[in-house]
């Protein structure tokens, strides 16, 4: 009996060490029951997305997060301008826990394939959208339905979730967009982004390349245009001490309208002098130098002073902002121009299920519709998300945004101060079918006041989207 015991309790270890060793090698097809982590979390300073001196209109703010910049449906607006540790992870105490401890790697959370060291992450987007001025038109106003696919996939190796240490990630998302009536509109839009990480001891590299292409609305030039985007950008974190880092970053965007509008190219340099206050606060002073060159104008330089706040708290807020002034330099002896600019985020958990959050900002950059004129584009958007109950939730966003435009030289004869006041509101209904699977209805008002009656216009949209992947 002792013999056949001891051969029983031999042959149960060796199968638990078995399964163990199966489930620590993971397996290549994961979707997990595990919430998907909040959206909202300010994710650290050092990620590319952060490397914009300026901030997006509001339009791109009200973007939502799992879908690319929406055209033909919700007008893919033009760009106003320029909208953790650092050594790799070694053995800790957290590997002394026991393993039904551990916490769950973010890797599980979603729908993947997993090929060797490779996270392929699918994607697919369908929405369908009845709009009533589809050309974002004063007098020529047509209604239609919209209806959008957009398959995509993210390619990623490393710690591509939390961005602090190596990774690697490709995604690429071609979005189809069909008219029920006015077939003449339909189009192909693309959305391609890498971004890449190298994390030394006290080094930190980034870089990144984007490009867009989509045929939707532009307020600045009027009615439906197609655009096209390069964007790219290399940045370097080093640090200093335990509480001090300094940041040394670059980026350069290509913007083309076709016919229908004028294109530019602009690159800014922008370091930063970082200090720890505590784990979750950190504050920045940093300085920028730009040159903005319009196809048609004349060559624009400029210089920032910034001060940036950072505080994370995963409990309860999260708050990043960019607070300083330009000084704006125009071809032709037109002078100097000084502008106040910034640009913040914000998310506070009022209650458990209740989530507010806030965005804005004001920069500075040309106009694509008029030769020789400039605008300054100042934008708030607020909004609440309240889970109900089980996995639904309702949702609310106003936003506002007013561009006052200037002439700074060579303008158009008979060109105007134009001045535009954007308003938006957006009530929506989210039920979360599991991690990696989504229904929601929304409805969509925009309307924009201009003393340029062409540029005025009013839009009601109502859409239903379903969202599956990552």
């Amino acid at each position: 009996m002792v013999l056949r015991s001891k051969g029983w309790l031999w042959t149960a270890t060796i199968s638990i060490l078995h399964a163990l060793a199966q489930a620590l090698h993971g397996q290549s097809v994961a979707s997990s029951p595990t919430p998907v982590p909040s959206r909202t979390a300010v994710q650290p300073a050092s990620e590319p997305e952060e490397w914009n001196v300026e901030g997006p209109t509001l339009e791109q703010q009200q973007t939502p997060v799992n879908q690319e910049p929406e055209t033909g449906v919700a007008p893919f607006e033009q760009e106003p301008g320029w909208s953790g540790g650092l050594a790799n992870p070694g053995n800790g105490p957290e590997f002394e826990i026991p393993p039904d401890q551990l916490p769950v790697d973010p890797r599980s959370f979603g729908l993947k394939y997993t090929i060797g060291p490779v996270d392929i992450r699918p994607t697919m987007s369908f929405s369908t959208t009845y709009s009533d001025n589809i050309l974002a038109s004063t007098t020529n106003r047509r209604e239609d339905f919209i209806y959008t696919i957009a398959p995509g996939a993210t390619f990623a190796l490393g710690d591509y979730i939390q961005k602090q240490y190596n990774y690697f990630t490709l995604q690429y998302v071609p979005t189809l967009n069909l008219y029920n009536h006015f077939s003449t509109l339909n189009s192909l839009d693309q959305h391609l982004r890498i971004d890449g990480q190298w994390g030394m001891e006290r080094l930190k590299l980034s870089a990144y390349f984007g490009y867009d292409k989509a045929f939707g609305g532009n307020r600045d030039i009027g009615g439906l245009v197609n655009s096209e985007y390069y964007t790219m950008g290399a940045a370097a974190k080093y640090l200093l001490n335990e509480q001090m880092t300094f940041e040394a970053l670059g980026d350069q965007t290509f913007a083309d309208y076709g016919s229908s509008g004028i294109g530019s190219r602009e690159f800014v340099n922008h370091e930063y002098l970082n200090y720890a206050f505590t784990p979750k606060l950190t504050g920045s002073v940093g300085a920028a130098f730009g040159i903005l060159q319009p196809y048609v104008g004349g060559t624009q330089t400029y210089e920032q002073g910034l001060f940036r706040l950072q505080f994370v708290s995963t409990d309860k807020i999260s708050f990043m902002g960019n607070f300083g002034f330009e000084v704006r330099q125009f071809p032709s002896g037109a002078g100097t121009r000084f502008t106040p600019v910034f640009n913040l985020t914000g998310n506070y958990l009022l209650f458990p299920g209740t989530t507010l959050t806030l965005t804005g900002g004001r920069n500075v950059t040309y106009s694509a519709s008029v030769t020789g004129s400039n605008y300054t584009a100042t934008n708030v958007v607020a909004g609440i998300t309240q889970h109900v109950i089980g996995n639904l939730s309702v949702g609310f966003d106003v936003g506002f945004e007013n561009d006052s435009y200037f002439s700074v030289s060579g303008a158009q004869s008979g060109a105007v101060n134009r001045e535009d006041n954007y308003i938006t509101l957006s009530p929506s209904l989210t039920y979360r079918l599991n991690d990696w699977a989504s229904v929601s209805v929304s409805y969509l008002y925009r309307d924009n006041q201009s003393n340029a009656p062409a540029r005025s216009f009013y839009n009601n949209q109502v859409s239903v989207a379903v969202h599956i992947g990552f």
